[in-house]
């Protein structure tokens, strides 16, 4: 809603403005140290509010796809069971030698095996159900709570970048028709390049609130 108030005062300021404009007006301000481009008054002038509205209309729309796909995270699926038994007993051997349950077999074997330097007897090879490790990272889907969390994440972002994109456009309005009348020198070059860090800075406050959901 503030979206579409900012893009009607843009056009309002527009057409409110031009039959007030000189006959010779500005339509490319000095934003680069280059000169400022001027020729006569025509409908020519309406190409900013027309961009404008182009560039918000294609920004919401790739917003949107953005916002309704749906995002898998990585996560550890941890060993339950045997599997998990079995991978603690091989770390506990090849941390301290022999795992207890070569202490407890008959007649010493495991001991007696690596005292008198004969071959211990061999036991079944453990193998993993299904062939898989005990521990694997794959992706899983989110539930529905914390899809639904950022979902409203994502849509804050588009419309807080789409704010500050109408602000520029707007302030880059306002200075061409004040440089008309000879009330300013161009654009005020703090406030725009201002906005434009603080769109820049949108993308590590979405990755922050993004890392605590």
């Amino acid at each position: 809603m503030f979206n579409a108030i900012l893009l009607g005062i843009s056009w309002v300021m527009m057409i409110q403005a031009y039959p007030r404009l000189p006959q010779l007006i500005p339509y490319w301000l000095n934003l680069a140290g280059q000169n400022v481009l001027r020729a006569p008054k025509s409908p020519l002038f309406f190409i900013y509010p027309g961009a404008q509205t182009l560039f918000l209309v294609v920004f919401w729309l790739a917003g949107n796809i953005w916002v309704r796909k749906r995002e898998a995270f990585e996560g550890v699926a941890p060993a339950v069971g045997e599997a998990g038994k079995g991978e603690s007993q091989e770390d506990n051997r090849g941390l301290f030698g022999q795992t207890p349950a070569e202490d407890k077999k008959p007649g010493g074997q495991g001991k007696a095996g690596a005292k008198s330097g004969q071959p211990a007897a061999a036991g079944p090879a453990f193998t993993y159900p299904g062939g898989k490790p005990a521990a694997s990272f794959e992706k899983r889907e989110t539930n529905p709570e914390l899809q639904a969390a950022l979902i409203n994440l994502k849509k804050e972002l588009v419309l807080l970048l789409m704010i500050f994109f109408n602000l520029i456009f707007i302030h880059i309005q306002r200075s061409l028709i004040w440089l008309a009348h000879g009330l300013s020198a161009g654009v005020n070059k703090f406030y725009f390049f201002s906005l434009i860090i603080i769109i820049l800075l949108l993308i590590p406050y979405y990755r922050f609130r993004r890392s605590l959901l």
